[in-house]
């Protein structure tokens, strides 16, 4: 919040202060700045312990869906003041109650100023009359009646405990009709309106409906953040036009965002998922674990002395045996939620949904068939006469879940261990090793 809310922010929305109490009511972040001065102002209206009443300005919270709000007067150090209130949720509207933020903006001469423009009146602080009874005096929101003509009208703003915060004084001004509007002159005025009554209605079909429905393809476009292709049937020339470019151009750059889009996550060797797609799928069986209970496999294959394939045939003929291994990594994959990637070099990460122990055996053994049927010959390798597959994996089970968290650094570091265990052991083979959440230096 420090680094938002900075003096542009105050000007920007028009505020003297921001303040953020957490669920306690314990101040997280407080900042006033006269956002006209730039003057540090220094509030403390939210210390609700020096000052109970002052709680009533914040929204009674809620547990259920939606975000309540409160808005009024208050008076404060630098007097009085609008403020407006919101409940903070957990991180939508239905999530949990995080405390209060509240905006203050004072009411000073420029607020009357913007008030005078508004209404084309007077209105100016009449606070001389505090100290006097203020019953009788109409309250700011409350409907007046008009019982007769008066030079000026007082309206009374309270706090949220009924107590007075500020006066204002409304002059009103009076005056008889001009001698102009005589019975000629209303006929001409009664003309004009009907003619500019039928000449708006034809503007507004012929031009500005079709305009606000171009602009608001337009905007919903921007605000889904989605490509979405607009009418292009307008009864203006220039819109179709305007329309059909803007189609081509979104055709384009929903062309070139696939293309960027599949180049951050694909290897361009073996045409498999890269390390950055296999994090971005990992995260969805992770959620998938923790919301849903479903398990899911993580496997860390390994080619076998793979250096000495490269130093005697080539790193030509080994991109070839990478691609060759890489495709029959992916036909192991077979179900809609079954990944391959190549997590680097040699190494390559597989990702199975809800499989058990048994089954993971038998895939592991069938990617260990089919390397042999393959039959890449490897003269250097001192495991097999072929290329062959060294591989760690770790089951990740629902009951993994450790306060709705599964760290995906220790995935990689259980299977890593079980690939470590595998090739301590000969090669050639695979080890499943329990997955336990590791302590950070290991």
């Amino acid at each position: 919040m420090e680094e938002n809310m900075v003096q542009d922010t105050f000007n920007s929305l028009k505020v003297d202060g921001i303040f953020y109490l957490n669920e306690k009511l314990e101040p997280i972040f407080t900042k006033g700045v006269h956002h006209l001065s730039d003057e540090e102002l220094i509030f403390s209206f939210y210390n609700f312990k020096k000052y109970p009443l002052n709680s009533k300005i914040l929204p009674i919270p809620i547990n259920g869906e939606g975000a309540p709000h409160k808005e009024g007067f208050i008076n404060t150090e630098y007097g009085p003041a609008l403020f407006s209130a919101f409940q903070v949720r957990d991180s939508n509207k239905f999530g949990d109650n995080r405390g209060f933020l509240i905006f203050i903006q004072l009411i000073e001469q420029p607020f009357l100023d913007l008030l005078n423009q508004s209404t084309l009146t007077t209105i100016s602080i009449d606070n001389d009359i505090l100290d006097k009874n203020l019953n009788g005096l109409p309250l700011w929101g409350e409907g007046v009646i008009v019982e007769g003509v008066k030079p000026y009208r007082h309206i009374l703003f309270q706090d949220t405990n009924g107590l007075p915060v500020i006066i204002l004084k409304i002059k009103h001004s009076k005056g008889d009709l001009p001698p102009l509007l005589n019975e000629h002159s209303l006929i001409f005025i009664s003309i004009l309106s009907l003619f500019i009554y039928l000449f708006y209605h034809l503007i507004t079909h012929t031009i500005i409906k079709p305009v606000k429905k171009l602009a608001l393809s337009i905007k919903l476009i921007d605000e889904e953040l989605g490509f979405k292709l607009l009418d292009d049937k307008f009864s203006v020339k220039e819109l179709m036009v305007v329309s059909n470019n803007v189609n081509q151009l979104i055709n384009t750059v929903q062309q070139q965002n696939d293309l960027l889009r599949k180049q951050a996550t694909t290897d361009q060797l073996t045409n498999l998922m890269n390390r950055h797609g296999l994090l971005a799928v990992l995260e969805i069986h992770k959620d998938l674990c923790i919301r849903q209970g479903i398990s899911f496999a993580v496997v860390m294959c390994d080619i076998d002395h793979f250096k000495q394939y490269n130093d005697h045939f080539g790193h030509l003929q080994g991109d070839q045996a990478l691609v060759d291994v890489a495709q029959i990594l992916k036909q192991q994959c077979k179900r809609a939620n079954d990944y391959c990637a190549r997590y680097g070099g040699e190494e390559f990460t597989l990702l199975f949904s809800d499989m058990s122990e048994n089954d993971l055996q038998k895939k592991l053994l069938s990617i260990s068939d089919a390397m042999k049927t393959l039959n890449i010959v490897h003269p250097k390798s001192q495991t097999a006469p072929h290329m062959t597959f060294s591989c760690g994996a770790t089951i990740i089970k629902a009951t993994d879940v450790v306060n709705h968290s599964l760290p995906i650094s220790d995935m990689f570091k259980c299977a890593d261990q079980a690939l470590y265990e595998a090739k301590s052991t000969g090669r050639n083979n695979f080890v499943i090793k329990e997955f336990v959440t590791l302590a950070p230096d290991e």
